[in-house]
């Protein structure tokens, strides 16, 4: 029904906060594994065994950091909507609450993508499921968390609108335009999707490494947002239960969602690609170089 309200605030912030503590406990145990690998430089390295090895080894330290940050992310997450499922349902503040969680969630889930496509850049033999991982970071993943949010601002004007007029139909059509809090938000979301392409298209083939900057940077805003996220969850938290955001917060939140997730597409472009090692396998069997020593 065009009145009904697209989600069941308590179901929904129940389910989101197990899923963030699942993945939350994928990154911890995948963390701890990544720490524990070791890679011995090959014996007598040439210059280019030489460079490969530190490659490699600049690559893994830009996972540890990644993974880290969304595991404080998702842990952050997990807890924010165990808040919401804990309290009323079907309230103002809990719809207001879910709009403005969902930004840091989907980055962390996010972030999870990228750690594991930034782990794969080193090895030639993952080349093609790099090249999905550009797709899914670049386009997919943004335009669907970019969309969330502006479908939370959807219910939150369904739930204003019964509130107001509970005998009367809610006419969702009329939201579609861009002075709209939902219709900016859909309108984001194609936006962010053509950056993505663009993205992939001017840095499908990068004639050198990403800069080790940009996956630093990624990881401080996986972890940065959440951070944030807390401050306006408490905020919102403390409001009356019939409190709902209004518009120009809703288009604030929509605009720095979109910004944010923009940055993301764009880094995620440039970083997640192969660059050729002839070196490999004697990077990943240091046995073999041993045996053949002895």
């Amino acid at each position: 029904m065009a009145d009904t309200p697209f989600i069941n605030i308590s179901a929904t912030a129940s389910l989101y906060s197990q899923i963030a503590g699942v993945l939350s406990g994928f990154a911890f145990t995948t963390l701890l594994s990544y720490l524990n690998r070791h890679t011995e430089e090959p014996i007598e390295p040439t210059p280019e065994q030489g460079a490969a090895h530190q490659l490699l080894s600049e690559v893994r330290r830009q996972v540890t950091i990644v993974l880290f940050n969304t595991l404080g992310a998702l842990v952050v997450c997990a807890v924010l909507y165990g808040m919401l499922a804990g309290g009323p349902p079907d309230t103002g503040n809990s719809l207001s609450g879910i709009m403005v969680n969902g930004p840091a969630f989907g980055l962390a889930i996010l972030g999870m993508f990228f750690a594991t496509a930034l782990a794969a850049t080193p090895f030639k033999h993952l080349e093609p499921m790099l090249a999905s991982a550009r797709v899914l970071l670049a386009i997919v993943g943004p335009a669907i968390a970019m969309l969330l949010v502006a479908a939370a601002s959807m219910d939150l004007f369904i739930k204003q609108c019964r509130d107001v007029a509970p005998a009367g139909p809610c006419a969702a059509t009329s939201q579609l335009t861009l002075t709209r809090p939902y219709g900016l938000g859909v309108w984001l979301t194609v936006l962010l999707a053509l950056i993505g392409v663009v993205a992939l298209i001017a840095f499908r083939t990068p004639q050198s490494p990403a800069p080790a900057w940009t996956a630093r940077a990624m990881a401080w805003l996986i972890i940065g947002v959440p951070a944030i996220t807390v401050v306006g969850a408490i905020a919102v938290a403390t409001m009356p239960a019939d409190y709902l955001l209004p518009d120009p917060l809703k288009i604030v939140i929509e605009l720095a969602t979109f910004a944010i997730l923009a940055l993301f597409a764009v880094l995620a472009a440039r970083t997640c690609h192969h660059h050729p090692s002839n070196t490999e396998h004697r990077i990943n069997r240091p046995e073999a170089d041993t045996r053949i020593a002895a």
